[in-house]
C-alpha cells in the first residue's frame, strides 16, 4: 500500500516531470524531498492518466515492474502527457490544472478459463482490471473503466474491440486480472 504522504509526493513528482518535459517547470512546484518509503524504490507496474474537464488527455503505463515506482510514475507521466498516440500532446498551460490519476497495479493473475463467456463469469466488475489476449493481440482496461462500461458484456466487448478481436468469435480468448491502488490529484 502506498501511504497518503507518498501518494501526494508521487502526484507532485509526476506533474513536475511533465512540466519539466514541456519546459514550464516554473509553473508547477517541485515535489520536495522524497518520503522515506521503501515502496517508492520498489519496481512497480504503473499507469498514469491525465484528464481535463472529464476528457482523457492521455493514459500510458506498463504491465511490467521494471523500474522503481518513483521513476515509473515520472516516466509515464511524461509519456501519457506527450506521447499517447490516440490524442494530441498536452500543452504547457494544461499541466497545472489537469487532473492526474496514478494507478499502481498488482501482479496480474492468469484466469484458468478460456473463451468469452467463461472470462465474463470469472471477472469481478468494479474490482478487476483485465488484460485480454488472443494470439498476438492484447488490450488492457484498468478497473476505473468499469465506471464507463458497468456491464460485464459491454466491458469485454469494448476490450475485444480495443485489441482488434472480433467479440463474436472470441472462443480462444485468455485473460489476466489485476487490482489497482489508484488516486487522483
Amino acid at each position: 500500500m502506498i501511504d497518503e504522504a507518498s501518494q501526494r509526493w508521487l502526484s507532485a513528482h509526476a506533474r513536475h516531470a511533465l512540466a519539466c518535459a514541456l519546459g514550464c517547470d516554473d509553473r508547477v512546484p517541485a515535489p520536495g524531498p522524497m518520503p522515506d518509503d521503501g515502496a517508492l524504490h520498489t519496481p512497480a507496474r504503473v499507469f498514469v492518466s491525465w484528464h481535463e474537464h472529464g476528457r482523457l488527455l492521455g493514459c500510458i503505463g506498463t504491465l511490467v515492474a521494471g523500474t522503481s515506482l518513483a521513476d515509473a510514475v515520472a516516466h509515464y507521466a511524461v509519456q501519457s502527457g506527450l506521447h499517447d498516440p490516440r490524442m494530441p500532446a498536452m500543452r504547457a498551460e494544461q499541466v497545472a490544472g489537469a487532473e492526474l490519476e496514478i494507478s499502481v497495479l498488482s501482479p496480474p493473475r492468469e484466469l484458468d478459463v478460456r473463451g468469452r463467456s467463461a472470462i465474463e463469469a470469472a471477472i469481478v466488475p468494479g474490482r478487476d482490471g483485465v488484460i485480454l489476449h488472443e494470439g498476438t493481440r492484447r488490450a488492457v482496461f484498468l478497473p476505473v473503466v468499469w465506471a464507463q462500461l458497468p456491464g460485464v458484456s459491454a466491458f469485454i466487448t469494448a476490450l475485444c474491440k480495443k485489441a482488434g478481436i472480433d467479440p463474436q468469435r472470441a472462443a480462444d480468448l485468455r485473460a489476466e486480472v489485476f487490482t489497482t491502488q489508484a488516486w487522483t490529484a
